[in-house]
């Protein structure tokens, strides 16, 4: 079975990595992470991009919805 964790992100990234490394240290490990950044004006997309495992996907939005 395979599981798909998403996490909208705006402007968090001050507990974005604590999130994600949450996610990642899980005993199941069949998962993908959709990240979905809304346009952040901080560096949660930078964030997201330092991270180079292959469950995770990145979503950047062109506009903040």
């Amino acid at each position: 079975m395979r599981l798909s964790v998403v996490i909208p992100v705006f402007n968090k990234a001050p507990w974005l990595r604590e999130c994600i490394d949450s996610v990642l240290a899980q005993s199941f490990q069949d998962f993908e992470l959709i990240a979905v950044d809304d346009r952040s004006t901080d560096d949660s997309l930078a964030i997201l991009r330092s991270y180079s495992d292959p469950r995770i996907r990145i979503i950047a939005l062109d506009r903040n919805l």
